[in-house]
């Protein structure tokens, strides 16, 4: 019988310790671990969302276009390590809405985030892979008056010019740049594309 009562009596002094630490949580408060914060100020005051590592560039590129992948809920907080939530009338000043869905997406498409190494090395390649697609659409062999297939142009810029994409500047830019440093190499013969223009008149 005494071991039975100590063991409802540790029983219930764990619960009543359950129910003193639960008063210590504050109210409004869901901790997020792991995450990739996006921050966004407006009207003085900070907002912030919560996102799966490594998909928000994709979802600056439209590469992901759901935002459920992207959001880890669709909640704004006003610190998202500490587990504040941004505040109702917070929202409704800034945004002009206390909408979360809407406020999601402009703290998504216009809010500052630190990018992961593995975030920024996807960046570059998506980069390199489009100033690559550029060239082969704007070049073609002189010999042969056939454009390049991107493979080859890719495999060029990486093992003959040891491209290095430059976050900083536009794809056209950078494209314009590898043509010229292609025809400086010799390594393949390669001439811009004329453009055709063709104009339609409208007969009287």
């Amino acid at each position: 019988p005494r071991a039975s009562t100590a063991s409802l009596t540790g029983h219930a002094l764990r619960w009543q310790l359950l129910l003193v630490m639960s008063r210590f949580i504050p109210v409004g408060q869901k901790r997020l671990t792991n995450v990739t914060v996006v921050r966004y100020k407006r009207c003085g005051k900070r907002f912030e969302v919560a996102c799966y590592k490594n998909t928000v560039i994709a979802w600056r590129n439209k590469i992901e276009t759901d935002i459920d992948e992207v959001l880890h809920a669709h909640t704004i907080y006003e610190n998202v390590d500490k587990g504040v939530l941004a505040r109702r009338e917070d929202l409704l000043e800034a945004f002009g809405t206390d909408d979360e869905d809407v406020i999601c997406v402009e703290i998504l498409n216009k809010g500052e985030f630190q990018v992961s190494e593995q975030e920024r090395q996807m960046q570059l390649e998506s980069l390199t892979k489009d100033v690559a697609s550029r060239v082969a659409d704007m070049c073609l062999n002189p010999q042969t008056q056939l454009p390049y297939p991107l493979a080859t142009i890719d495999r060029y810029m990486r093992e003959t010019l040891h491209f290095a994409p430059n976050a900083s500047r536009s794809a056209k830019q950078q494209a314009l740049q590898v043509v010229k440093q292609l025809q400086a190499s010799g390594a393949i013969p390669i001439v811009r594309a004329k453009m055709h223009l063709r104009l339609l008149v409208p007969t009287k």
